[in-house]
């Protein structure tokens, strides 16, 4: 068990995110620790070269400014050696200055003045800068282990070498390099845990996001995920999460419809021909009478044939069962090849097809779906219009498209009720009749099919006098 929790713990975002916020500090921490290190230790090394270089000068000063010739400098009863008189000379340069561990200087070659940790030791000049002065590392066991760091300065007839072991930037580095161990380690335990707590602050909302969506189901997609109000990634999810939830909640709600109505439209047809059949085996009847049954199963058979055929139909344009295959035609043409064999839906009701087309122009469509929406139109146009009144196909050009408008004169379709008629089984109430044959699918599929060529459709009606359904499409560039 807790080997198990262990491996879920380490998969987790919060794991993760704790690991690279740690290993970033860490490496920063190691690269400013670097840094330092080397800033100190070039910041220490240019300060002692400053001062030895104060310190050469000075020597000099003080020693030119006494106007003595050392070479012919006679013992007396001050100063019993040129030393001696060298040493009170540059007494205040050498004994106030802790960085002149080594000092010896030289007049015309002849050394007159050393430090007493020199002993027997003569500090040889570089002699290889052509300025004549300046800073040499060197290492000389005879005088200490540690490089030194010596300044040099010719000038006139004096040699002088002001000379200081690095000793001090060494223990001084050395001192950085011990706290900085014992600095680091208890930083980075610092940044672990605050690595930790702030990812488990910060994905704590993801928790009781994935505990509010468990909890919805199919039988409570009204409740949302709360945090929706925030603008941060959390808000954006919540809000997306909702919105999802909210589309599977209408598609859930239509299925439920379309299941309700699909069942309603094929439960009329199968009473009908349940109740024809029983009453028609419970007695004797003609060869008339069953022929006149007969004649009545067969319709209501053709009618749940369409029906069948109309949900199968939309069903596979939902499901993108049906491949559009645009095809580049003549707009005249296909209007002629389509619409004029249609008047012959109309013969029953004396009602003329009348063809009104401004202007040719070629189109991009599939002409299958698009005879198949234009089919359903007109069947409309008629089932609803009234009789000795003409349909008017009529087509115009506006703006690089071509509007097609199918128009008829009848009772018209109520304001409240023009949003609803492309929806899936609906039907308006004056339309409610076996007459009309309608189930409330043909305006579902028409505008499908409209819809996959990226055009619109639009209906304008008043009632007792004409209905419009408008066609946009956009025209072949």
């Amino acid at each position: 068990m807790m080997l198990a929790q262990l491996k879920y713990s380490i998969k987790t975002t919060r794991f993760k995110t704790t690991i690279w916020y740690s290993m970033l500090f860490l490496a920063l921490e190691t690269l400013i620790g670097l840094i330092l290190y080397f800033q100190l230790h070039s910041n220490l090394t240019k300060q002692l070269d400053n001062s030895l270089s104060r310190q050469a000068e000075a020597i000099y000063i003080l020693v030119s400014q006494s106007k003595v010739d050392m070479t012919d400098f006679k013992p007396d009863s001050i100063y019993s050696s040129t030393d001696e008189f060298v040493y009170n000379l540059i007494y205040e340069a050498v004994v106030f200055n802790p960085r002149n561990t080594y000092v010896q200087v030289q007049f015309k070659n002849k050394l007159i003045y050393k430090t007493d940790n020199l002993e027997n030791i003569k500090l040889e000049f570089p002699g290889i800068n052509k300025k004549k002065t300046g800073i040499t590392v060197y290492k000389d066991q005879r005088i200490s282990t540690l490089l030194i760091r010596a300044a040099y300065l010719e000038k006139g007839n004096y040699k002088i070498i002001v000379a200081y072991p690095d000793k001090l930037i060494e223990q001084t580095l050395d001192n950085f390099i011990d706290i900085y161990v014992i600095l680091s380690p208890i930083f980075f335990i610092i940044a672990v845990l605050g690595g930790f707590l702030i990812s488990a602050k910060a994905l704590s909302r993801i928790d009781s996001i994935i505990a509010k969506t468990n909890e919805i189901t199919a039988q409570n997609l009204n409740e949302t995920i709360e945090g929706a109000e925030f603008n941060d990634e959390y808000g954006r999810l919540v809000r997306t999460m909702n919105a999802m939830v909210q589309r599977i909640k209408t598609s859930i709600d239509y299925m439920n419809q379309f299941s309700i109505s699909a069942s309603h439209e094929l439960k009329t047809p199968l009473t009908i021909l349940r109740g024809e059949i029983e009453v028609a085996m419970k007695s004797a009847k003609t060869v008339e009478e069953f022929k006149s049954v007969l004649s009545s199963n067969y319709e209501e058979t053709i009618r749940l044939t369409k029906i069948v055929d109309r949900i199968f139909y939309i069903s596979k344009l939902d499901n993108a069962l049906i491949s559009i295959k645009k095809e580049t035609v003549s707009w005249l043409e296909f209007l002629e090849e389509t619409i004029l064999p249609l008047e012959i839906l109309g013969k029953e009701k004396k009602m003329k097809l009348v063809l009104d087309i401004d202007a040719d122009t070629e189109i991009e469509i599939d002409t299958e779906l698009m005879k198949e929406a234009l089919n359903n139109l007109i069947d409309n146009a008629i089932k609803y219009g009234d009789e000795n009144q003409p349909v008017i196909v009529r087509s115009v050009l506006v703006n690089n498209q071509v509007k097609l408008a199918v128009i008829n004169k009848g009772t018209g379709i109520p304001a409240e009720e023009i949003p609803k008629i492309f929806d899936r089984f609906y039907r308006i109430e004056i339309s409610r009749s076996r007459s009309t044959g309608g189930v409330g699918l043909g305006l579902a599929i028409v505008k499908s099919i409209i819809n996959w060529h990226n055009g619109k459709i639009e209906v304008i009606s008043e009632l007792g006098k004409e209905t419009q359904f408008i066609i946009t499409l956009e025209i072949k560039k």
